[in-house]
């Protein structure tokens, strides 16, 4: 708990001071599902609504440890005979003191190109950085961070204010190709580098010393770049599915390499590998006609955390529109 928290301290007192940069988006394992979550090319790629959610619980075994939720749902259209796609991304993260959350509409104009299909996307949305309630701050010097058993101390001491922070815009841009054994995404998040003023500087909760102008949080541009395969085996009914990610900010970076064996199309599993990071094990399965739930779970081996691991579970659900009226026959027989 105590190793947590000091990570957490370490990880706001060099993201906060006067002018900081904080990353925004979440980490997930289950990456190839979803992908429009964190690239709007992809939105609607598949030809077929698609309704997704994640939750993921990091570090357990810590009572602070960050948990996101990522709901995602998208539609496709046509237009004088050109595809499009419209959807919509809710994320929720709680990270130690910090609660980030964004609400964004998405759009792709996806076009043929060469055996399979390009989707160019834009997110366009509100970002919002908040203080969890149970968690004040006091950077008056010491660093420390203090809990609700010191609120009268921290209405004295506090120089930081995030709990009347106002939304911020946020947008970003995604491509996305896909044809039936191949997908490759690259997009950019945070494009405006969303900023939030923080109130530091003020010497006392709710009250202000003057200009705050240069007391802001910015939100990190932050690139990514995946890809995946899907390789039958010699055994039609067996494939194999590798796939990476690779995000980064320029300043923290992240890579995933996974590989999945997929079974008839209706059981997956297999296993991955987060650099630095964690060795990740993941299964899944098709429970009904287009509905499918996944889990994984990372085993750290960085040195820096110690804890159980962290949890990660996602449902998908795709279908198709049909607004064509049936035809009715009815049979004398029948009645």
């Amino acid at each position: 708990m105590m190793c947590l928290k000091k990570l957490i301290v370490t990880v706001c007192a060099s993201a906060l001071p006067l002018v900081g940069q904080a990353q925004f988006d979440t980490q997930r394992t289950q990456y190839m599902y979803g992908p429009s979550a964190y690239c709007p090319g992809a939105v609607a790629q598949n030809d077929m609504c698609n309704v997704f959610g994640v939750y993921r619980l990091q570090w357990a075994g810590f009572e602070d440890a960050p948990h996101d939720v990522i709901v995602s749902g998208d539609i496709p259209f046509s237009i004088s005979g050109t595809k499009h796609g419209i959807g919509v991304s809710f994320v929720s993260e709680e990270i130690g003191a910090f609660k980030n959350q964004a609400f964004l509409l998405q759009y792709a104009y996806k076009m043929p190109l060469w055996r399979g299909q390009l989707g160019l996307g834009l997110n366009l949305g509100a970002v919002n950085l908040g203080a969890v309630n149970d968690y004040k701050f006091d950077f008056t010097g010491t660093g420390n961070v203090v809990g609700s058993e010191h609120h009268e101390d921290y209405h004295k001491e506090s120089n930081l204010d995030l709990e009347n922070t106002s939304l911020a815009f946020d947008c970003g841009f995604g491509a996305y190709y896909s044809d039936e054994s191949l997908y490759l995404g690259f997009s950019v998040l945070n494009l405006n580098k969303p900023s939030f003023d923080v109130g530091v500087g003020s010497g006392q909760s709710g009250q202000s010393s003057g200009s705050n102008s240069d007391s802001e949080i910015d939100i990190a541009r932050v690139f990514y770049l995946t890809g995946g395969y899907d390789l039958p085996l010699s055994n039609e009914e067996f494939h194999l599915k590798p796939s990476a990610l690779f995000r980064t900010d320029f300043n923290v970076n992240s890579f995933d390499l996974t590989c999945l064996v997929d079974y008839k199309k209706r059981f997956v599993g297999g296993l991955g590998y987060r650099f630095g990071d964690s060795f990740d094990f993941l299964v899944g399965a098709n429970l009904l006609s287009g509905l499918f739930i996944g889990y994984s779970y990372d085993l750290p081996v960085s040195g820096m955390i110690k804890s159980g691991g962290s949890h990660e579970v996602c449902l998908k659900y795709s279908f198709k529109l049909e607004f064509a009226k049936k035809n009715k026959y009815k049979s004398e027989r029948i009645l």
